[in-house]
């Protein structure tokens, strides 16, 4: 059974609420190696699509300038970057997407440059005919999905204006006739479809992002909800959470578990003397030795004004009285106040199985007037209900 006997620092409250509010660098990683999964998934099918659309052409005999120069090049080129992403640490994510956002992009658009070109001078060819329009709505995809969503449809749309340039100067100087699906390809697919793609996916991220957002905010605002903003500990509303729990897990294991009431003595007299900024500084290092002098596993609560809570599992009777009389010679002997004694008089229970908060409260609550009843700067440990 785990002693009481050996204080062990425990984790800092404070220190959890502000990762959830994205001061520690933990959800920044977070979302660095999620992104480095997502390229790690996209990059090899990027490759394989390059060599696809190499074979295609090279396998019949019509694989021109394009399919070897660009398409075999490209896919070493992805390899490289998924080699890159793999070794990378994640704070570098960010370079090997721009490297890919340079690169698949820039494939599409020479392929659609070609396209045109062989339109503008040989006329239609089944043979290198390809609908690059899907192609364009994809890399534009790529640009709202990768990038930071205050600016990400810029770049979406910029692509497309590229590709739709591309597509007015091919219009404006080619004198050959257009076949009707051509014609009808460049229309829906070349002119209507990409912005109505871009528009849709940006709303849905924008969408999603906020959605997201307003769910963190909700999060750190419950987390705060259950803080004590002077000392950084848990407060009385977190204290029935912890106690649901403490009790059930005493269902499962039938350990024992204890409470501890503690409340600074004379705390009045502090405040009128020294000030409240004093008696906050003494709230503070109580807070400081309570966490000190008990386990990683026990809990402390500020419970409200100068009461403090403090919730122990596996305690048995035996050494109950032991640890709150440590933990009251502790807070006796720290210079919590300059020339300026400051005790805490305490009472302690142990939670019986199927017992409800009010029940071991009232119970504590009853030993700790008990304590200063009868001199303060003491302890009270009850073990059932007191008889007037």
């Amino acid at each position: 059974m785990d002693e009481p006997t050996t204080p062990v620092q425990p984790a800092d409250p404070m220190r959890v609420t502000t990762d959830a509010l994205g001061s520690e660098p933990s959800l920044l990683l977070r979302a660095q190696r999620r992104e480095q999964r997502l390229l790690l998934l996209l990059l090899p099918l990027f490759a394989v699509a390059c060599l696809a659309g190499w074979l295609a052409s090279e396998l019949p005999g019509a694989a021109r300038w394009y399919e070897r120069l660009v398409l075999v090049p490209s896919a070493a080129g992805f390899v490289g970057l998924m080699a890159w992403l793999w070794r990378c640490p994640p704070a570098h994510v960010a370079r090997v997407r721009a490297a890919t956002l340079v690169l698949g992009p820039g494939i599409v658009l020479v392929g659609q440059g070609q396209l045109l070109a062989d339109l503008a001078r040989n006329g239609f060819d089944d043979r290198y005919y390809f609908g690059w329009s899907p192609w364009i709505i994809l890399c534009s995809a790529l640009f709202i999905f990768l990038l930071p969503s205050r600016y990400s449809w810029r770049f979406a749309v910029g692509y497309y204006l590229v590709s739709l340039c591309m597509l007015v100067v091919f219009l404006a100087l080619n004198n050959r006739p257009l076949m009707q699906f051509i014609q009808v390809e460049f229309l829906l697919n070349g002119v209507v479809a990409p912005p109505v793609f871009i528009a849709l996916l940006s709303a849905f991220t924008r969408m999603r992002s906020d959605y997201t957002r307003a769910r963190a905010q909700a999060e750190s605002l419950r987390e705060l909800a259950l803080l004590d903003a002077l000392t950084g500990l848990p407060n009385r509303r977190a204290f029935g959470q912890s106690f649901a729990r403490a009790r059930a897990r005493q269902a499962r294991t039938k350990a024992p578990l204890c409470v501890l009431l503690l409340d600074i003595d004379h705390f009045k007299r502090v405040n009128d003397t020294h000030g409240h900024a004093a008696g906050d500084d003494v709230l503070r290092g109580l807070a400081g030795v309570l966490k000190r002098e008990l386990r990683g596993t026990d809990e402390v609560f500020r419970w409200g004004g100068e009461e403090f809570a403090a919730l122990l599992e596996e305690t048995p009777a035996t050494v109950l009285n032991v640890v709150a009389e440590r933990v009251r010679a502790a807070v006796a002997g720290a210079p919590l106040l300059s020339h300026w004694p400051v005790t805490v008089s305490i009472g302690a229970t142990h939670v019986a199985p199927g017992e409800n908060e009010d029940t071991v409260f009232a119970r504590a609550d009853t030993a700790l007037y008990r304590s200063k009843r009868e001199g303060r700067n003491r302890v009270t440990v009850v073990e059932t209900a007191l008889a007037d």
